[in-house]
């Protein structure tokens, strides 16, 4: 399951799973625009896999497991990996940041993750009690914007909530390990995050523009230059395959070396 998956990150991480040999259960915010679509959909015809799209507001809680909970029941094989990479940023001065814009940034970024993290959850659960699931696991994008402040750009609302993924994926890893030491009732769960740093982006390509702000991430990074989407695909598919099974409550950051200095 992929949310934010007709993204420009989100588009990448779905081919990448299809390639890998996956079923994706694409789900996004409102209609899916073709030219990303149709691509997506030759492509896993050509694999003979399947994808599925779920159109879903992750920042409403009934909704998300509703969704989840029909998306689920009409695929072919169990739930086995989750990867929320829908989110929003939005750029301005912390003085005079709107109400309703911080709302609805925290309402998706970091309320949305913990309401996608439940819906996946209780789908695996279910399977799990059904003998059909022996677990998952669980991928949050989240950003280097959690460890740092950046110096280009006002995001302090962005940032905050992207921290919050980094704690919220800890705190899940910590309950979701293990089945109780008196029962098996539940699945293992592994829950990590990646943390990008600027990615070149549809979404990213208005702040892009300022080649004031640009440069200085270019500077910040050791690797000197932005980030392309297809960068992430291999940091997520190693933490939802067996490769990385004594991986658990991790950040990988994948930012050039942003956050190293």
């Amino acid at each position: 399951m992929v949310t934010g998956a007709t993204g420009g990150l989100g588009s990448q991480l779905t081919r990448a799973i299809l390639e890998s040999g996956g079923d994706v259960i694409a789900i996004d915010y409102g209609d899916v625009p073709p030219t990303t679509w149709e691509p997506l959909q030759s492509l896993a015809k050509s694999l003979s896999r399947s994808l599925t799209y779920h159109a879903c507001d992750i920042s409403s809680q009934s909704l998300t497991t509703s969704v989840f909970e029909l998306a689920a029941s009409q695929a072919r094989y169990p739930v086995g990996g989750l990867v929320n990479c829908a989110g929003i940023g939005i750029v301005g001065d912390s003085i005079v940041f709107p109400e309703d814009q911080t709302r609805r940034t925290l309402d998706v970024n970091l309320a949305g993750s913990l309401y996608v993290a439940q819906a996946a959850a209780k789908v695996v659960t279910k399977q799990y009690h059904e003998g059909k699931s022996l677990g998952a696991s669980f991928v949050f994008v989240a950003s280097m914007s959690g460890y740092i402040s950046n110096k280009a750009t006002p995001t302090a609302i962005y940032s905050a909530s992207k921290a919050g993924v980094h704690q919220l994926v800890r705190s899940l890893a910590g309950e979701w390990g293990s089945s109780s030491p008196t029962s098996s009732s539940s699945p293992v769960i592994r829950v990590n995050s990646i943390s990008p740093g600027v990615i070149e982006t549809p979404m990213t390509k208005h702040v892009l523009a300022k080649e004031e702000w640009t440069s200085v991430w270019r500077q910040e990074a050791m690797l000197k230059r932005i980030s392309t989407p297809d960068e992430y695909r291999g940091a997520v598919i190693f933490l939802l395959a067996d490769a990385s099974s004594y991986v658990t409550g991790t950040d990988l950051r994948v930012d050039g070396g942003s956050t190293a200095w």
